[in-house]
């Protein structure tokens, strides 16, 4: 089987830094999670594709790149100007000829744009699954962070696509723990 694919969506500043008001508690502490995923498919050769919100709300400095998560050379990178990262002109050719490879999505982006880029991919028959341990979101429109977080769980586990960072990894850690005990949630 060919490598998998890794896509990060929204791995910007502007949602770690803590004076930012686009601050996420979750992005935060799932920071970890998403390093070593990275670092796992860079030493592994999976094909890791690169898309960063262009959003106004996304201010500089705070659209720059989360240290460590910067593209590598050998990355492709898209600056994603709707909800869905398909959406971007190039983005979708990435995947041209990648018929049959796994791809997963960790997600800094929240709950729209990770549930539009997700179903997007179903559309287009694009084998997509949700690393929902390395997915992250703020309060908003009156809606928890928690209950985002759940939404975006949901959503995949609805496609039997969710899959949990332990599972790439390969640790020794069940992967139907809920995932949003991370950030203090209960059952």
């Amino acid at each position: 089987m060919s490598a998998p694919v890794l896509i990060l969506q929204g791995f910007q500043r502007a949602f770690v830094e803590h004076d930012s008001p686009l601050f996420s508690r979750s992005a935060s502490l799932r920071r970890g999670v998403c390093e070593r995923l990275l670092k796992n498919a860079r030493s592994t050769g999976w094909l890791v594709v690169h898309s960063y919100l262009a959003l106004e709300s996304l201010a500089r400095p705070g659209a720059a790149a989360i240290d460590g998560f910067s593209p590598a050379p050998s990355e492709a990178y898209f600056r994603q100007t709707g909800l869905s990262a398909f959406s971007t002109p190039g983005f979708y050719g990435k995947f041209d000829g990648l018929a049959g490879r796994p791809a997963f999505l960790m997600s800094f982006a929240g709950l729209s744009a990770i549930a539009s880029t997700f179903l997007d991919a179903l559309e287009r028959r694009i084998d997509l699954s949700i690393v929902a341990d390395a997915t992250a979101d703020i309060d908003h429109a009156g809606v928890g962070e928690q209950e985002r977080l759940v939404a975006i769980d949901t959503l995949a586990r609805a496609h039997d696509r969710r899959v949990m960072s332990s599972d790439l990894l390969r640790q020794e850690r069940p992967s139907n723990a809920p995932f949003y005990m991370a950030i203090g949630g209960g059952a």
